[in-house]
């Protein structure tokens, strides 16, 4: 064979050897490939189970989290306070929006208040006014209707930070707010019965929290007015004064106030914003946060109130002084057009402007020193606050004056009490509240009704008489012995330390020492009871408060027989106003006719001039 051809053959050789020896890599490569790519797939597979069971165990103690928040929010005095209703209401923020005069309190909102003291119940009826019962929007025939409107104060609230914790969490609870003081005192007057035929006086607590003239303005023509009222009480002032407080040269009394603020904030996307709709996701979603805001009153929301304004150390200059007295203007202007919208629907109204802290000239007490330390007030913004409230009423006084009415100025009304008044910059104790509301069913006999005042409406000096609880201090018997046991029943709060007197002990006690009596030490006037017992069972059907200045001679004060009782507190109870004042030293509870041999439960019993 020619060199050549064995050359040619050698290289054929080669050649199917090395294509032989490809073919085999390329399938182990491809197998390795496949491997690989099968290793990968378990790998992405194992990280996609472990990932899947961590977020089953994330999204199961969350759940178990959630459950449990559940449980706790059920238990708990404000679950107590939904009996009866939808919880998942609770998950709800105090507030709603009402996008034609801002917002309003959350329909079927409650709330449970001095939780260490009693666990009064506060409830939102399907209307937003703070009330126990729905009002229908026809008014019955038998019904005479008042709306009173105005902000915190009206509503009926305790002090906001920082004078919260210096007040000791103090609370305003359902019975002393201002409406329902006005519907007891009209109630009991039997002369205001006579004029209005027989007419139930029904009183609408229309305040909200954060409210200015603007709003309750707003709120009238969008709303209240449908309710056809009878009557409307206004009060207002002290919330105006951080709303005038801005030096703005375009600004609008229509636009000011924390629900255009959050809701801009929320419409710009601003991080604030953002954060508040957020919170309040959570709390209407979730009964975890829901558990969590209950330490801290009604937890985070868009539209909680933020008027505060920092003082600036700033003194205003001649520009932002003619702000200041320009917003002040546009203010009593909007206060006469409320009261013109009023007459034009011909409807009567007490206008009045209240007492702000920094402008009393009352002496201070303990607390109202402390309260003041932290509340400052002194300036509000660039502005010293207790001058430009005087300016602002001195403004809506004259400016409705120009229309021919007069608005009833009671910021001083306070300037003589010695006792504990303010609980925070504006907000009042029940004592204050019901010279309030006592001060204004006096402007409302007088203006509107046409009535003389009788001795009994009249408040007398001192005022700080009307604050006093008499039974605090009172003695409480047995039979002719005194009681051990129970006192908790003089605190002024129901609790679980009830007073408890056997059936044993009512049967051999003598006629006249029959019942509780409590001994007040010396004879004052009284007018109002406060009764609270120790459960349904414990109620009787009968009763009487019977009165004595010398412990021998009594008179039946009080006939109760069947009578509705409330339940604003944890347990049954019963309020009375008097038509007028009575002197007692003793006072004396008893069961009669069937129960009267039935064991007396009480909780809680006050006694007030």
């Amino acid at each position: 064979m020619p060199e050549s051809d064995q050359e040619t053959g050698r290289q054929l050789a080669g050649n199917k050897s090395t294509s032989s020896m490809t073919q085999a890599d390329q399938s182990s490569l491809i197998d390795s490939q496949r491997a690989q790519q099968r290793s990968l797939f378990r790998r992405i597979g194992t990280v996609l189970l472990y990932a899947l069971f961590l977020v089953g165990v994330v999204v199961g103690t969350l759940a178990c989290l959630e459950y449990y928040a559940y449980l706790k929010v059920k238990n708990s005095p404000l679950g107590e306070a939904y009996r009866g209703r939808d919880l998942d209401l609770a998950r709800r923020s105090s507030q709603t929006v009402a996008p034609q005069y801002g917002y309003e309190p959350t329909p079927g909102f409650a709330a449970v208040r001095n939780t260490r003291l009693g666990n009064a119940y506060e409830y939102i009826n399907n209307e937003s006014f703070k009330d126990f019962e729905d009002v229908p929007l026809e008014k019955p025939e038998d019904e005479y209707r008042v709306i009173v409107t105005g902000g915190s104060v009206v509503y009926g609230r305790g002090p906001v930070p920082p004078a919260d914790a210096v007040a000791d969490f103090y609370e305003v609870t359902y019975r002393w707010t201002i409406p329902h003081i006005i519907e007891k005192l009209l109630n009991a007057d039997p002369r205001v019965r006579e004029l209005l035929k027989g007419k139930h006086v029904r009183v609408i607590n229309a305040g909200v929290p954060g409210y200015v003239v603007q709003n309750n303005l707003m709120r009238y023509l969008a709303k209240l007015r449908l309710y056809h009222p009878d009557l409307v009480i206004s009060l207002d002032g002290a919330n105006e004064v951080h709303t005038v407080a801005r030096p703005l040269r375009d600004w609008n009394y229509f636009t000011e106030g924390p629900y255009y603020e959050v809701i801009s904030d929320i419409m710009d996307m601003s991080r604030g914003g953002l954060l508040n709709y957020l919170t309040l996701w959570l709390k209407r979603n979730t009964y975890f946060f829901t558990w969590l805001a209950m330490s801290k009153g009604e937890g985070p929301g868009i539209l909680m109130e933020n008027r505060g304004f920092a003082a600036h150390p700033q003194d205003p200059d001649e520009e932002m002084l003619a702000y200041r007295d320009r917003n002040i203007g546009q203010v009593a202007d909007v206060v006469a057009i409320y009261h013109k919208v009023l007459e034009t629907d011909k409807v009567p109204h007490v206008f009045a402007v209240q007492p702000m802290f920094r402008n009393s000239k009352k002496k201070r007490t303990p607390m109202e020193e402390k309260i003041e330390s932290v509340t400052g007030m002194q300036k509000i913004g660039f502005y010293d606050a207790a001058q430009t409230y005087d300016l602002l009423v001195d403004r809506i006084k004259k400016r409705c004056a120009q229309e021919g009415f007069e608005v009833y100025d009671i910021t001083g009304i306070f300037d003589g009490v010695k006792e504990w008044v303010f609980t925070d910059w504006c907000h009042l104790t029940n004592g204050a509240n019901y010279i309030l509301a006592k001060a204004l069913v006096n402007r409302v006999k007088t203006s509107i009704f046409h009535l003389p005042l009788l001795d009994s409406d009249i408040l007398h000096d001192p005022l700080d008489s009307y604050f006093v609880d008499y039974a605090r201090d009172a003695k409480v018997y047995i039979g002719d012995k005194p009681a051990d046991q129970g006192l908790h029943i003089l605190k002024g709060y129901p609790s679980t330390d009830a007073l408890e007197v056997a059936a044993s002990a009512l049967t051999t006690a003598s006629e006249s020492s029959k019942g509780v009596v409590l001994d007040f030490g010396d004879v004052v006037p009284i007018s109002r009871l406060r009764i609270v017992w120790g459960g349904p069972d414990s109620a009787p059907k009968e009763w009487e408060i019977d009165i004595s200045e010398d412990g021998t001679s009594w008179i039946t004060w009080l006939a109760a027989n069947g009578v509705p009782l409330d339940h604003f507190d944890q347990w049954p109870g019963y309020e009375y106003y008097a038509p007028q004042e009575e002197k007692a030293r003793f006072v004396r509870y008893k069961a009669v006719g069937q129960d009267e041999a039935k064991p007396i439960v009480l909780r809680q019993i006050s006694l007030y001039r």
